[in-house]
């Protein structure tokens, strides 16, 4: 048996080399297989273009230049030594560095942590002679002088205005979209010229999207350099258009305003008018004007760790804050090497003292989230934490509320807030059991404006922390964004602080969270006062300076509503049907009677065969064209599981195999069962989500409809576990219930759905609203499936609501395309096994064992919710409600209840509770324990699922006896 090295864990951002080059190549991972937010289509698009490395497979290479994703095993590097995009084998790269920031979730084996601080050291190369070469051409004189081990906090961009660059005007925060600058090029006669409009600027080497720095050699157009501003010499037809820049200038800078100072804590911000888009060099040289430095720290002790030094990474070019001071620091006696200052008069007056970075390595302080303990790490033994990205996980410091709601208090001035039972802070935290210690607020207040508890209710507090803690599972609590800060969060003050010893004017309202105290309390560092400031306040007394991402920020114009492609707005295009049918006669809407076979009208030649009873043999597309005069009855749809395979080797860890074939429901076969598919006679219900839509308004969409129903009444043509109901004076309406399949988190959960078949029906896919219970359920809110929205959204490419694969015919397809098809797509395509994956791009992650504690956490979650879904129609079947039900009242009895009716008696929670009698305290479960909850063989603690599915089961019985 032959043996392979591990496969490194490479994220975005890594600093690499690599292993098989003669020379020292660095280079930095613009693209991996895991992270699915560098997977842009089409790369050529951005990187003009991107070369092969021997080991890749020329299929894989093709396929990632369609669909920009990095086969598993390869990443995208962008070298900075040899200025080319590679797709690159990840066992052929070493790991150099790894950035971090003050804040971010990172993870080391079991462990989850924060990382406090970071510090950088960089290695340097001083600026090089620049020499002509025959072409003509420039090129730089490789006898600059290195120097190592630099703290990134002794450094400073070259450029004073930069990208990303939070910026301060007047009373607004913003961020810094684009820098406009004014270059200044020393030509090879020494002349030196301003060109106003770098556009007009090539680089000679690197990466042509890069900013220009001085130290850059540069091309351009004689037209150029004759229209630019001479500074020294003058402009001559035989001078060659090539230079180095000595000098950039900002003139402009286009920013994206985050949002307006907050005046007072008892009074939601003013929101003033945001500032110009555009700030010119009037404006940026006033004294209105500060940027944010992050390193600033402090001059007395700080009260905190925490620092985060500057992001800075190989190929940049940097100064020195204190260039005497370095020079006295750094002057050959140690091991740094020794910096020799360039004299000004040698260089035209210019300040050429700059420094390109080579490499940098970088440590980090993490606290750790199980034992509150610090320790100090290199960056390239900690990975980013997949934690970030699991909505249930509370991390030590946050703020939590329980589920359980009580009456507001008088401070919320008002009766529709809602207010927690209890809120607390959490201590130490325990990700992979999923608890936290949780110290109790006494007297709390916090109240919030909605269920959701995304705004908080200004007045209302946390209250006084008392001595009484408990240990509490994720799902019972809530650690809500509104009350809640992290480190290295932008914030302002709703009470501004008197600060002493600060300079008139200074910025003694904004800055950054640098330490979570498990009290309530926050440690805000105000970067921007002079000099800099911290200040302890509560977390209530902080408002974010608005998320850092442009698409949430109200004052930038959104292009687009990311996700989703085709709005719910369709509904209102009305299509004329004349131009599809070419008829524009109007006939006379007729029903059909219960039990009466529906009509296929043999016009459509579509969908008929020169004999009339051969229609349903091919919409369930038979293959035999001979004409039969009793067809037999269509087969039921199959839908498909992933079979086990052999298993893979995923990072250099053995993956058990995943989406095993699971047990098939066959609820029809059981004594009394309902029929899957019913006419009925009753009043639509008022409940139907579509009851006011329009009915049959054509001949041609009474036909479509018929023959929708032909297929969906045919004998066995419904899956196992999904019933579907019409109404004989409305069949234009459907309801569907959906068992939840087997070896699945949804197993024996109810889900509920209404169809309506629009009157443009079949040119346009069927309306559908799906019908979510979990809000009702003991707390359990939010979504089940990523496909499935509270909201009753439905996420599918036949029903035009996600951009399906055109090659893959995904897409609804006229006359093709089927309801059938659509309940069939729901069944096998989001009530499956591993849900997480049907995130938008997770699919191709399925088996990467980083990805995988993600799904595992997001299955536990989903099961919970699934069996909450059973708490709202079995309470109200309980209590003789059919309110929203209709449809479905015997069926949802025969399935969820007992012989009298009173208590639930879903079989999953039935298996729970025999494994947790038959088992030792902290045993787990598999797959095939009958809860089925696990997801690629990581168990999940059984006491704590039985726990809660014995609560939810109490609730249920408490309320069905009500």
């Amino acid at each position: 048996m032959t043996t392979t090295e591990p496969v490194p864990q490479l994220h975005v951002d890594d600093v690499c080399t690599s292993n098989s080059s003669n020379q020292l190549a660095v280079g930095y991972v613009d693209r991996t297989h895991a992270e699915v937010e560098s997977h842009t289509p089409y790369p050529l698009n951005t990187y003009g273009k991107v070369h092969r490395h021997e080991a890749v497979p020329r299929q894989l290479y093709k396929e990632f230049l369609r669909d920009g994703v990095p086969p598993q095993g390869f990443v995208l590097v962008q070298w900075q030594t040899e200025n080319k995009a590679e797709l690159v084998p990840c066992i052929d790269l070493v790991l150099l560095d790894r950035s971090f920031m003050s804040g971010d979730l990172v993870r080391k084996g079991n462990r989850s942590g924060t990382v406090v601080s970071t510090r950088t050291q960089c290695t340097l190369l001083s600026m090089c002679d620049v020499r002509e070469t025959k072409k003509p051409a420039l090129e730089l004189v490789n006898d600059g002088k290195l120097l190592y081990d630099i703290p990134a906090s002794e450094l400073k961009l070259v450029q004073t205005f930069n990208e990303g660059d939070i910026i301060i005007y007047k009373n607004w925060i913003g961020r810094i979209k684009e820098c406009f600058d004014e270059v200044t090029v020393r030509l090879t006669d020494n002349g030196v010229v301003s060109i106003a409009d770098e556009g007009k600027l090539e680089p000679m080497s690197g990466d042509p999207e890069e900013r220009f720095a001085v130290g850059s050699l540069i091309r351009t157009k004689k037209g150029v350099l004759r229209t630019g501003r001479w500074i020294f010499g003058e402009y001559s037809p035989n001078t060659p258009p090539i230079g180095v820049v000595v000098d950039v200038r900002t003139k402009e800078c286009q920013v994206d305003w985050l949002h307006p100072r907050m005046e007072r804590a008892s009074e939601f911000p003013i929101w003033s008018s945001a500032p110009e888009g555009i700030l010119g060099p009037d404006e940026l040289e006033s004294n209105d004007v500060r940027l944010y430095d992050i390193s600033n720290m402090p001059k007395e002790q700080s009260s905190t760790r925490s620092r985060s030094d500057p992001e800075l990474q190989g190929g940049l070019r940097v100064r020195f804050k204190d260039l005497p001071a370095a020079c006295a620091k750094y002057d050959g006696s140690s091991s740094h090497g020794k910096l020799e200052k360039l004299d000004r008069q040698q260089s035209l007056g210019y300040d050429l003292n700059v420094f390109t970075i080579t490499s940098t390595t970088t440590e980090a302080d993490v606290l750790w989230s199980d034992h509150l303990t610090v320790e100090t790490v290199r960056t390239t033994s900690i990975i980013p934490d997949p934690s970030i990205d699991d909505e249930d996980a509370v991390f030590p410091g946050e703020i939590v509320c329980t589920n359980e709601t009580r009456d507001p208090p008088p401070e919320a001035l008002t009766s529709w807030a809602t207010t927690p039972q209890r809120v607390g802070v959490a201590d130490r935290v325990n990700i992979k059991d999923r608890v936290a210690h949780v110290t109790w607020f006494k007297d709390s207040t916090l109240s919030f404006c909605d269920k959701s508890l995304d705004l908080l209710v200004p007045n209302t507090k946390l209250g006084t922390l008392g001595k009484e803690q408990e240990e509490m599972s994720f799902y019972d609590i809530r650690a809500p964004k509104s009350v809640n800060r992290n480190r290295g969060d932008y914030v302002l003050l709703l009470h501004t602080p008197n600060l002493p010893h600060t300079e008139p004017g200074s910025i003694n309202w904004f800055g950054e969270v640098v330490d979570l105290g498990r009290n309530g309390k926050c440690t805000v560092r105000l970067g921007a006062a002079e000099p800099a400031q911290e200040v302890e306040c509560d977390i209530t007394d902080t408002a974010p300076a608005m998320n850092l991402d442009v698409d949430d920020n109200p004052f930038t114009e959104h292009i687009h509503e990311d996700g989703d492609f085709l709005s719910d707005a369709s509904e209102d295009v009305d299509f004329d049907m004349e131009e599809f049918s070419g008829s524009s006669e109007s006939e006379e809407d007729v029903w059909f009677e219960d039990g009466q076979d529906v009509p296929i009208d043999d016009a459509d030649d579509s969908w008929s065969t020169e004999d009339e009873d051969n229609d349903m043999s091919d919409a369930m597309e038979t293959q035999d064209d001979t004409p039969v005069t009793n067809p037999a009855p269509p087969e039921a749809p199959t839908i498909h599981t992933q079979q086990p395979t052999q298993n893979d080797s995923v990072d250099g860890v053995d993956q058990p195999m995943a989406n095993a074939a699971v047990e098939e429901l066959h609820l029809s076969s059981l004594p009394n069962a309902p029929a899957a598919y019913e006419i009925l006679e009753s009043e639509v219900p008022s409940g139907h989500h579509y009851l006011l839509q329009r009915g049959p308004t054509s001949a041609n969409h009474m036909k479509s409809v018929s023959k929708e129903h032909k297929i969906l009444s045919a004998p066995g043509a419904l899956p196992e576990g999904v019933y579907v109901r019409t109404w004989e004076s409305r069949m234009d309406l459907i309801r569907v219930l959906f068992v939840g399949p087997l070896g699945t988190p949804y197993e024996y959960a109810p889900f509920m759905i209404d169809l309506h078949l629009p009157s443009q029906y079949p040119y346009e896919p069927p309306k559908a609203f799906f019908h979510s219970w979990t809000a009702e359920g003991a707390g359990m809110s939010g979504r089940v499936n990523p496909n499935l929205y509270e909201e009753g959204k439905i996420c599918l490419s036949l029903l035009g609501t996600w951009q399906g694969d055109e090659a893959r015919n995904e897409a609804w397809t006229p006359h093709q395309s089927t309801v059938l098809q659509v309940l069939v797509s729901i069944l096998g395509l989001v009530l499956v096994r591993e849900p997480y994956y049907n995130e938008a791009g997770f699919e191709p992650l399925q088996g990467l064992s980083s990805i995988n504690q993600n799904s595992v956490a997001y299955t536990e979650r989903t099961y919970l919710r699934a069996r909450a879904f059973l708490i709202s129609p079995v309470s109200r079947l309980g209590r003789g409600e059919v309110a929203g039900l209709e449809g479905f009242e015997s069926v949802l009895r025969w399935l969820y209840t007992d012989a009298d009716g009173a208590k639930l008696l879903p079989k999953a929670i039935s298996a729970a509770h025999t494994i947790l009698r038959n088992s030792e305290e902290g045993a787990s479960v598999d797959a095939r324990d009958g809860l089925n909850v696990v997801s690629r063989g990581a168990a999940l603690p059984l006491k704590r699922v039985v726990a809660r599915l014995e609560q939810l089961d109490q609730e249920v019985a408490s309320q069905a006896k009500a």
